[in-house]
């Protein structure tokens, strides 16, 4: 529908006109506004990275870290952010917000921080919960692997896994078939194509599709930092579908669409598929990208195993929440 009569009619053209000025006026103000504030220090200026201290064993001095009790005696005064759950993700804030001169309270209903991070002991074992091991933490340096050593100090070590850091098994005693998984994307696409030679042309096409999804992650990454309006109208102008390919069947489908369309051999549409309970949901609901995205976390540098446990991880953040003053 042609609406351009609209800016023939006198009322209309003023009101247009007002509504653009507002808008302009609006957005200056907000720039003046944001430049003159105070701005906060960079959480990021300094590389806090120092030598692996010594680790330390002693349950009693290590609960005395991740085991804080409440107390309101204990509550900082003056905060600038209170935090709900300990699990990475509220860690992971707590302590930029704490690299930035914040003072941040981080609050747990349950008796340690870590979330899927902590651990427990049990006769005489210790025990995790969530980590079983965790990509891109080895060689080379990826953004991960930074973000983590600068709200740590550095002290978190990992061990890597072997090359074939997983094996998928398919049936039970003499009937079984076992496919390893190796590291890397193109060592795994060589191995498949040996386990499966009359799939190559599959194998094939499930590894560019892998890449291929990989080129939109900064948009997915942009429109979550957006307003919801925002999105909509970006959404409704079209202008991803001439820019992007986040309209392609890879980011429509559900992962058993893509997978069961690029092969009918069970076995590699299971070796595919494999890894989904990571993410927790199954396949006919999850989207491919998240598989993918999972792929490709893992085949860069392989698999890693935080040295001491997962309760690493809590321990060494903590101090650099507490440095600061929360």
């Amino acid at each position: 529908m042609d609406l351009m009569w609209l800016f023939t009619v006198p009322v209309l053209k003023l009101a247009i006109k007002i509504a653009i000025g507002s808008s302009a006026g609006f957005l200056i103000i907000q720039i003046i506004r944001w430049y003159f504030q105070a701005k906060p220090q960079n959480p990021f200026e300094d590389d806090i990275r120092v030598a692996r201290k010594a680790y330390v064993h002693d349950q009693k001095k290590r609960d005395a870290v991740i085991k804080q009790a409440f107390s309101k005696d204990k509550i900082p005064s003056d905060l600038d952010a209170i935090i709900i759950g300990s699990g990475i993700g509220g860690m992971t804030s707590g302590a930029i917000l704490s690299k930035a001169g914040k003072r941040v309270l981080v609050l747990e209903q349950h008796d340690q921080a870590g979330g899927c991070c902590h651990s427990f002991i049990d006769k005489g074992y210790e025990w995790d919960v969530g980590i079983h091991y965790i990509g891109e933490m080895g060689s080379p340096q990826t953004l991960n692997k930074t973000l983590l050593d600068q709200i740590a100090d550095g002290q978190i070590e990992w061990a890597p896994l072997e090359d074939d850091f997983d094996v998928i098994q398919i049936g039970y005693d003499e009937k079984s078939r076992r496919y390893p998984v190796a590291t890397g994307l193109e060592p795994w696409r060589s191995l498949l194509k040996k386990q499966f030679p009359d799939e190559g042309a599959a194998v094939d096409t499930y590894f560019d599709l892998l890449k291929s999804t990989s080129k939109s992650s900064t948009i997915h990454g942009a429109l979550k930092l957006m307003p919801m309006w925002l999105v909509k109208i970006v959404l409704a102008s079209g202008v991803l579908k001439l820019f992007t390919n986040l309209f392609k069947p890879e980011y429509t489908k559900c992962l058993l669409d893509v997978v069961t369309g690029l092969t009918n051999n069970k076995d590699l549409q299971t070796v595919f598929m494999y890894c989904w309970g990571d993410y927790g949901c199954p396949p006919s609901k999850s989207n491919f990208t998240m598989q993918a995205l999972l792929n490709r976390h893992f085949m860069r540098g392989g698999a890693h195993y935080p040295v001491g446990g997962a309760s690493e991880i809590a321990y060494n953040i903590i101090p650099v929440i507490e440095r600061a003053g929360g």
